[in-house]
């Protein structure tokens, strides 16, 4: 399963919450900090810092950015 913008999983909000001590891993830190200090993403930094405390936005699952693509499917894998 894939999680997509609008996705019932989200209940009617624009959040997913989820365990970030139990999801993430290093490569996804690593990688979460590397979007962070992107300067092309700047619109995204508050939506990125948010996944440290275990909220997956929706509207970062419209970015087109390969790197924030992969992070989010790191992410769904786990969730499932």
């Amino acid at each position: 399963m894939q999680i997509k913008p609008n996705d019932p999983i989200f209940n009617g909000t624009d959040v997913i919450r989820f365990d970030r001590h139990e999801i993430y891993t290093e490569e996804m830190m690593d990688l979460n900090m590397e979007l962070i200090s992107d300067p092309s993403l700047k619109e995204y930094t508050n939506i990125l810092y948010g996944l440290f405390d275990g909220y997956l936005y929706n509207r970062l699952l419209e970015s087109t950015n390969p790197k924030i693509k992969k992070l989010i499917n790191l992410i769904n894998q786990k969730l499932k």
